[in-house]
């Protein structure tokens, strides 16, 4: 019996040739072992058939109704149950011994930020910053995966935040030598399902905000808050956390029993733990302090401490972004005496990505739901006299806030362009006719095309006016009658400037 067999407590079929792992049939090859897993609409031994057909060499599954006397077909009743002690399960542990790869969760230091808004930019900073002080650091999340300063990679996980299979994957694929810093985003789904569950301890967890996003998943905000709180469970030795929303700890046992208090990050209150003034505030230059009032136990530095910082991003909420990464990583390789040149740091693309190198002010974000639009036009309205939005809603997502995103648009801006934006199996007139519920639509134009849109909104601008396109920031399809095809934002302003 070798490692794999006595992991799962079973004998593999004679001479089983074994390529790869995946528990998604989708990503199936010659000589892959299936893991047929509970899913979230059905379990995974509904595409046992279809795996076998693509070249599984053998299945694993749980499912005590399925039944089968292929001897490469093989059910292990308590495959997903986590011992206790060591916080693992054998899907786990057969992903360790397969990989070679041990001490994946103590060998490395985990950063991980949630927050309906701002996940992105803030993990993405937060890599740059480590990479910048000689640490050896991957970013994993929406964008893809980034190692060091390498290009970012987008085949090994579609996801924002990867499931078990994957994680393991990608530590595979870059071959670390030596401890690595993990930034990774933690989307709402991945605490909802548990993705990365055996990776049960971050050095560092943050959360950022909580608007109204994904209820048509979550069913109301008040569960989709309990979902965004898991990230401090189990609890962390430093758990950020936006001042406004520290009184929801209360509700929860687990921060209650926390040998680990939760620090605040505020700009509006100067008693917070952690407090943080911007001095100026512009496209090509800002300047902002951070104060520390009350830090957590170890960390550097200790009592009222002041630093002070100089960046070239704005506006202002992605300060905050950036504030949270430098809290997450402490201030060991900051100087207090002199100001702290950040101006090497970069925005993922498509995040408040101001076009360079054209006659026209063009934004680019990836703002897609209310708060977040709300958010993005307050924090940009002051630079420019005039602003026009060109944005869209999702089919077959949560209808409720098409109205709200409309609204926020409104109350922001000069002009609005409603267009396409992954329309899915829904109507483009259906989808906005929602939008339009309850809402004043005299600035409100429809164009379906989304590349007519963007060429509309350019000429709708003068030289101190922004074009804003929301939605899809570095994303480069559509998504219409169930076909995905290309599709580019940034090729469109390119087309029309360049």
């Amino acid at each position: 019996m070798n490692s794999l067999e006595k992991i799962l407590g079973i004998n593999f079929p004679k001479n089983i040739n074994i390529n790869g792992v995946t528990n998604n049939s989708h990503n199936i090859k010659d000589g892959f072992v299936f893991f047929a897993l509970d899913g979230l609409h059905a379990h995974g031994s509904k595409y046992i058939s279809h795996a076998i057909e693509l070249g599984a060499s053998m299945v694993i599954h749980n499912d005590l109704e399925y039944l089968s006397n292929k001897e490469n077909i093989i059910y292990v009743e308590d495959l997903c149950i986590f011992d206790s002690h060591t916080q693992k399960n054998k899907v786990f542990l057969f992903l360790e011994e397969f990989y070679k790869l041990v001490d994946i969760q103590s060998k490395n230091n985990y950063f991980a930020f949630t927050g309906t808004n701002g996940k992105t930019s803030t993990a993405y900073l937060t890599h740059q910053m480590l990479v910048k002080s000689g640490y050896e650091s991957i970013y994993i999340g929406t964008l893809g995966t980034k190692y060091n300063n390498e290009e970012i990679n987008k085949s090994i996980s579609s996801k924002t935040t990867p499931d078990i299979f994957e994680f393991f994957k990608i530590f595979s694929f870059y071959n670390f030598n030596d401890s690595v810093s993990v930034c990774i985003e933690i989307s709402s789904h991945a605490l909802s399902q548990e993705r990365l569950k055996g990776i049960s301890f971050y050095n560092s967890a943050a959360l950022l905000n909580i608007g109204t996003d994904h209820l048509d998943y979550h069913g109301s905000l008040k569960e989709y808050t309990d979902i965004k709180f898991q990230i401090f469970n189990p609890s962390s030795p430093l758990m950020l956390i936006n001042e406004d929303l520290a009184p929801h700890k209360d509700k929860y046992e687990y921060l209650k029993n926390s040998k680990h208090q939760l620090t605040t990050i505020s700009k509006k209150n100067k008693s917070a733990d952690i407090y943080y003034e911007i001095v100026s505030i512009d496209k090509e230059q800002s300047l902002f302090n951070i104060i520390i009032n009350n830090p957590p136990i170890g960390y550097f530095p200790s009592y009222n401490q002041k630093y002070k910082f100089s960046c070239n991003l704005f506006p202002e909420f992605n300060i905050e972004n950036l504030v949270f990464g430098i809290c997450s990583i402490g201030f060991a390789d900051f100087s207090q005496i002199k100001i702290n040149d950040l101006n090497y740091l970069t925005l993922p693309k498509g995040r408040t990505e101001l076009i360079n190198n054209i006659p026209a002010n063009v934004i680019i974000d990836f703002a897609h739901n209310a708060e977040g639009i709300e958010l993005f036009l307050l924090s940009i309205k002051n630079y420019f006299k005039k602003i026009v939005v060109v944005f869209g809603c999702g089919g077959d997502r949560d209808k409720l806030k098409r109205p709200k995103m409309m609204k926020a648009a409104i109350g922001n801006a000069s002009k609005i362009i409603f267009t396409s934006d992954n329309s899915r199996s829904e109507s483009f007139n259906s989808i906005f006719n929602d939008a339009l519920k309850g809402n004043d639509h005299e600035k409100v134009i429809s164009i379906e095309d989304r590349r007519e849109a963007i060429i509309q909104g350019s000429k709708l601008i003068g030289k101190d006016d922004c074009l804003v396109i929301l939605g899809k920031g570095h994303e480069v399809t559509q998504e219409v009658s169930g076909k995905k095809v290309f599709f580019s934002d940034h090729g469109v302003i390119n087309e029309i400037y360049k």
